[in-house]
This record gives structure tokens, C-alpha cells and sequence, in this order.
């Protein structure tokens, strides 16, 4: 049974990653970050960023090599929501897991994902927070 059901993005991601799961090779990486990136939709920071862990959590399960590029876009949200301390990226990841506030909920493979792997990822993690801080500086 589907774990999403709306929005539409979302059911066919969900589509993509049984396949990907299924036949892993089928895909090259620009091709799974493509269809991960087709998923976002439009709303305010926090609930994008909620949405955009939820998203990109089985991805990330699925090819670990891919967790920099896909961790961009929630800590841009972040950021674009006013986060300034880059170690507060981690709660909002977990809480993506435990206690979804928009509706995105993450698919069990994603919870499990945000629970026990996102805090490995800390150093890499407030890299990127750093990089995208300095990239959304006025120039």
C-alpha cells in the first residue's frame, strides 16, 4: 500500500523509489536526484523543509554517497526560515521523523533514515549549512 497518496509528486516519487529499490542500477545518480528533485512543491520554509527531509530520507537511505547534494535543500529552508545556529539542523531533522507538523510525513524507510543516520552526518552536514549561509550572503 502507497505511503503517500497526495500530492501528486509525491505518489510518483514514492512510484520511483520502489523501482529504484527494485532494480537500484536502473538508475544512474543524476537521473534519482532528478526525480527527488521533481518532488519539492511549493510552500512556506518550514514546511518545506519538513517536506524536503520527509522527501529526500529514503534517498539518502538508498545511496548514501548522494547525502551532501540532498541535505541542500532543507538547510537552505532553514536558513530562508531564519535559522542561524547550524547545530539546530539536527532537531528539525529528527523531528521530521517523530513528529511531523505539515503533513509530509517521511515513509518508514525515511523515519528510520532521519532517526538514526541524519546524526551521523553532523560535520557534512554543518558544511553544507556553511556553504549555503555564505552562498545566501548579499554579494
Amino acid at each position: 500500500m502507497p505511503h503517500w497518496t497526495s500530492p501528486q509528486q509525491l505518489v510518483e516519487l514514492e512510484a520511483f523509489y520502489e523501482k529504484a529499490r527494485a532494480s537500484p542500477e536502473s538508475f544512474n545518480d543524476e537521473e534519482f536526484l532528478a526525480h527527488i528533485n521533481r518532488a519539492f512543491f511549493p510552500t512556506n520554509c518550514w514546511a518545506f523543509a519538513e517536506a524536503a527531509f520527509a522527501i529526500i530520507a529514503p534517498g539518502c537511505a538508498m545511496r548514501p554517497h548522494l547525502v551532501r547534494q540532498l541535505i541542500v535543500s532543507p538547510i537552505q529552508a532553514m536558513i530562508a526560515g531564519g535559522l542561524e545556529n547550524p547545530n539546530d539542523i539536527f532537531a528539525q531533522g529528527t523531528a521530521t521523523a517523530t513528529k511531523f507538523i505539515f503533513g509530509t510525513e517521511p515513509t518508514p524507510e525515511g523515519k528510520k533514515w532521519l532517526l538514526e543516520e541524519w546524526p551521523r552526518v553532523q560535520e557534512v552536514a554543518i558544511q553544507v549549512f556553511h556553504e549555503q549561509w555564505q552562498a545566501m550572503l548579499p554579494k
